[in-house]
């Protein structure tokens, strides 16, 4: 009986490790399992944004690895697709051809995936999941929300207005929200352009202009958002040159 129930926990324990075998990361550093992250571009009509991933096997044996996308909330007239080694058309939702990972290794090159708004402006999320062939169990996802342009988003009109100024901005840049409502709570959030969260700030709740220093921020492209009540609502640009 006892060596029985050794058995079976060295089973529990085998499963349980299996799905642990791979992991994702960006240039920015490592991704949590399921965790969302937000890629933003032009809503140009021949534009595409691109979303690019590493994958690392961490076990000690090779992995035959796949991917799927799974359309969580796409954007109506818009367009994705998916690059794991060769490119696929967005018709393909499942990669027919597997990519082998050494143990221990990362591989950084393979894969992006690829939306093309086609002139639609808003949001759209896509869930990127990467699985063992031989067990797709051993797996590991991300959500990565793709957003073009302005959006207005979960029924939050344009009457709550949001501006920077100056932008491009080189040390100091002020922000304005006008909100009907003075009882919103709002956050001010900023994103790099690959995705990670930067900055996030409560704005005051009377309208009146809220400044940061941007002195220590990289030059490039930046994209600023407002949290309201939980919610967020419109996505603009932001420019820092030095």
């Amino acid at each position: 009986m006892k060596s029985a129930l050794l058995f079976l926990s060295f089973i529990v324990v085998t499963i349980s490790t299996m799905g642990q075998n791979l992991s994702l990361s960006t240039d920015n550093g490592p991704l949590a399992m399921d965790e969302t992250i937000y890629i933003w571009g032009d809503s140009g009509q021949y534009s595409t944004i691109y979303c690019y991933l590493h994958v690392t096997n961490n076990s000690a044996a090779d992995i035959d690895v796949l991917v799927k996308k799974t359309e969580v909330d796409i954007l109506a007239g818009t367009e994705n697709s998916f690059c794991w080694g060769n490119c696929y058309l967005p018709i393909v939702f499942v990669s027919p051809d597997f990519i082998t990972i050494g143990a221990g290794q990362t591989n950084e090159l393979s894969f992006s995936g690829d939306y093309m708004p086609k002139g639609q402006v808003g949001l759209s999320t896509i869930l990127y999941t990467f699985f063992n062939k031989s067990n797709s169990a051993d797996s590991v996802a991300v959500n990565v929300v793709f957003g073009s342009g302005t959006a207005s988003i979960d029924g939050i009109e344009a009457e709550n207005a949001l501006a920077a100024y100056p932008n491009p901005a080189t040390s100091q840049v002020n922000f304005t929200y006008q909100s009907e409502n003075m009882q919103d709570q709002a956050q001010l959030i900023i994103m790099s352009a690959a995705g990670s969260e930067v900055y996030r700030a409560e704005m005051p709740n009377d309208n009146s202009p809220f400044s940061i220093d941007v002195s220590n921020f990289n030059s490039g492209v930046y994209y600023y958002s407002v949290l309201i009540n939980g919610r967020t609502s419109e996505v603009r640009k932001l420019v820092v040159m030095h």
